[in-house]
């Protein structure tokens, strides 16, 4: 083979890889960041309805996406910033359906299902009393902390330390000190904001911080995970920084110290 042959053939594997890698990399930070919303619509006697609109709402930011089910009444709605929101069946001849608060959180997949009946587009069912919705398609063991729970939450000013409020969680100076997940090293978690590795390659712990004012949600993974965090023995620390809304608002906070709120020192002799 000659070398410009060669050359040529070299090249086309790097692009190769490359196209492979930016493919890879996109589905790693598509779970990390985002969730999604799958379904199936259908009438009174179970047959699957293709075609219906399904329109999904944020209810922060008012922004819609809409889904059409295909020819087997199935959804897909991917790449969802984890928050609420509002879902609605709509085809003509059939009454609407809609879902008015899905809490969607951050890796998760929700099968939410449109029972539609015959009827004026003119009629909708809202329905508001359904099963706690569950991930039922992941093993995956985890503990998600929203920002409307954890603005209510006694918290130091890392977002990792949420951490210690999950199962399966120490905090010490045992085993190297540090965020300790199933018994393992504080160095072996891995550590993520809006799906980028912060860790530190010298020692494991995450070199980037992230103020909770900016954060939608914290997840913290302690089992059943991925193949792609092969490398985290421990844990997986996920923080998703917010989207924006509709309303404006604003924090205000004030840190104060002084001899008042400090122990007495030690006298030694």
């Amino acid at each position: 083979m000659k070398s410009t042959e060669l050359s040529k053939v070299v090249f086309k594997l790097n692009v190769l890889c490359l196209a492979v890698g930016l493919l890879m990399s996109s589905s790693l930070l598509a779970q990390e960041k985002f969730g999604t919303l799958t379904g199936t619509a259908s009438d009174q006697s179970g047959a699957v309805i293709p075609g219906v609109n399904v329109t999904i709402t944020s209810k922060d930011t008012n922004r819609s996406t809409t889904a059409i089910t295909g020819t087997d009444g199935v959804y897909f709605a991917r790449s969802l910033d984890p928050g609420r929101y509002s879902v609605k069946f709509a085809l003509t001849g059939f009454s609407s359906v809609e879902f008015p608060d899905v809490i969607l959180l951050v890796g998760q997949t929700l099968k939410i299902d449109g029972k539609m009946k015959v009827g004026g587009v003119e009629t909708m069912v809202e329905v508001t009393d359904v099963s706690p919705l569950i991930d039922t398609q992941s093993t995956l063991v985890a503990h998600n902390v929203t920002a409307e729970e954890f603005n209510r939450m006694p918290k130091t000013r890392s977002f990792q330390s949420l951490a210690n409020a999950s199962p399966s969680v120490n905090v010490g100076d045992v085993v190297e000190g540090g965020i300790q997940i199933n018994g393992a090293s504080g160095s072996e978690n891995q550590f993520n904001v809006d799906g980028l590795s912060t860790n530190s390659l010298i020692e494991g712990h995450s070199r980037q911080n992230a103020a909770f004012e900016i954060l939608q949600e914290v997840q913290v993974k302690t089992a059943g995970l991925e193949a792609e965090y092969g490398g985290a023995l421990g844990g997986v620390i996920s923080a998703v920084t917010k989207s924006g809304g509709n309303e404006f608002h604003g924090d205000i906070h004030y840190y104060g110290s002084g001899n008042g709120l400090s122990a007495a020192p030690v006298k030694r002799l």
